[in-house]
């Protein structure tokens, strides 16, 4: 791989992975907005730190407002320019990541890409956190949608477009992880605070990730904690388990080294492999007797230690002397 293609392929892995960002901070703030129209306002207020948890940025959310509700965690996630994660610079940053590429990329891809970007930058922060989120975070959910679509169709299934894959499904891993790990925790303590939830938060979560009917097509009773740990973690087939995404990386690093089957061509590979190994043959009995929690931020160390190992094997190289 040339100097330049390791740029190419930087950048189309991060282009992937910030629409991925944006598209799973969106599917949170929507799906925790509506729900919480559900609940008494006692447990409203037990609901929005877990999204500052999730998306990795508590400590700067808590230097910047006093409280966190409705309002300041949706302009904080939503439109905040001084929050890197936030989904107009997850958007931002997608597009700067394209627009240095642009060769690379087909027409449909570029101006939808660049598209979204204005599309997000004309909304009145005001207006929309007083008119509720969902307005906004259904045209991110949709144009990272389309992104997927367009760029499938459009652009050659090459090392290019594998970079675009390993991007995605590494981000939806990692954020899958975090929503079990912080949401599990989050609503079995909050009976103690606030008395026994029904199925609305359960419901919540799978709704964060898509899996609602995908669960009630598996599962015929009410919604248990560990079954729906179970489909987010180890189901082989939905496209936004942890499994899935892991098994997809692991096929994206593939098909770029040609190697084989039980082998490996770089160390990304053989700790993707050790991953989704783990993934393939352990139990959800077995993990809840591990701990949760400790299974969870050993995975998240895996996907963080994959992401370096691409880097490294990829886009970094010492210079020639």
């Amino acid at each position: 791989m040339t100097t330049m293609l390791s740029r190419i392929a930087d950048s189309l892995f991060w282009l992937a992975r910030y629409m991925e960002r944006a598209e799973d901070t969106a599917r949170i703030l929507d799906v925790n907005y509506h729900m919480m129209l559900e609940e008494s306002e006692k447990f409203l207020r037990l609901r929005w730190d877990p999204l500052l948890v999730m998306a990795g940025e508590e400590q700067r959310f808590r230097a910047l407002y006093d409280e966190a509700n409705a309002h300041t965690v949706f302009e904080f996630l939503a439109f905040r320019q001084d929050n890197p994660n936030s989904i107009v610079q997850c958007i931002a940053n997608a597009r700067e990541n394209a627009r240095t590429i642009r060769d690379r990329l087909s027409r449909e891809m570029w101006e939808d890409i660049n598209g979204l970007y204005h599309a997000v930058n004309s909304f009145d922060c005001r207006q929309e956190i007083a008119n509720g989120p969902h307005r906004f975070c259904d045209l991110v959910k949709f144009g990272s949608h389309r992104f997927h679509g367009v760029a499938d169709a459009t652009v050659p299934h090459d090392e290019g477009w594998q970079f675009l894959r390993l991007g995605c499904h590494l981000e939806r891993a990692e954020m899958t992880a975090r929503l079990v790990d912080v949401q599990y925790q989050y609503l079995l303590d909050a009976p103690l605070l606030s008395g026994p939830p029904d199925n609305h938060q359960w419901m919540a979560v799978l709704k964060s990730v898509g899996a609602y009917e995908a669960y009630h097509r598996k599962h015929y009773s009410q919604i248990e904690p560990e079954h729906v740990a179970e489909m987010l973690i180890l189901h082989p087939q939905h496209p936004r388990s942890i499994r899935f995404s892991v098994n997809e990386v692991q096929e994206g690093l593939r098909a770029l080294s040609n190697s084989q089957p039980g082998s490996y061509s770089n160390e990304a590979e053989r700790q993707t492999g050790k991953l989704l190994d783990r993934l393939r043959y352990d139990r959800i009995d077995e993990i809840f007797q591990h701990g949760l929690h400790s299974y969870l931020n050993e995975l998240l160390g895996s996907c963080l230690h994959i992401g370096e190992h691409i880097a490294r094997s990829y886009f970094y190289y010492k210079a020639i002397v």
